[in-house]
């Protein structure tokens, strides 16, 4: 029974679970609103870099209140209406207009894809590229678990209005430039 249309699938084959990785992250590009009923378990836990609260179990990597104030959006999300209030959030602040080369690699009920997206941030007007890589679990073929994490200092920068950023690495103090844009290359 290796059909993601009948759901009633016990295992499903890595190949088919790489299809419906896949064809969520192109539905990503879309704005399907449609995609989170149809890939995602309605009790789904979607996790974008991390908790805004310490997670009791220690299992989830907290964010700090820096990073979730800078880019309120990221978080821990349970369930699909949850889902559904993240996505739109997140699209009221950026588009993700492409996705480049992606490796998934699937073996049993999980999963990983890595590669690197698009981010137009609406704001700034500001397009960059941002590495990123997901685990996925998945069942009876549907995303049960997924836990994205991204290259969030340039998700930032994207976002930067104004202002300069001083570093203290290497016992040196630096100053961090704008981000560059994909149109400044």
């Amino acid at each position: 029974m290796a059909s993601l249309a009948g759901r009633a699938v016990v295992g499903i084959p890595d190949q088919l679970n790489t299809e419906l990785i896949k064809g969520y992250l192109d539905a990503v590009i879309r704005r399907d609103a449609s995609a989170v009923d149809h890939y995602f378990d309605p009790d789904v836990e979607y996790m974008v870099n991390g908790t805004p609260s310490p997670d009791p179990s220690k299992v989830l990597p907290p964010i700090s209140a820096e990073c979730h104030a800078a880019l309120p959006w990221l978080g821990l999300y349970r369930g699909r209406a949850a889902l559904k209030g993240f996505l739109a959030h997140m699209h009221r602040n950026l588009e993700v207009t492409a996705f480049g080369p992606r490796e998934v690699i699937s073996e049993g009920d999980k999963a990983a894809a890595f590669g690197w997206f698009r981010l137009h941030a609406l704001s700034t007007g500001r397009t960059v590229d941002i590495s990123y890589s997901i685990l996925f679990e998945l069942r009876a073929g549907l995303i049960v678990r997924y836990h994205f994490l991204e290259n969030t200092f340039d998700v930032a920068g994207a976002f930067r209005a104004s202002g300069s950023w001083l570093i203290d690495t290497d016992g040196t103090k630096h100053g961090v430039p704008p981000t560059r844009c994909i149109s400044e290359e």
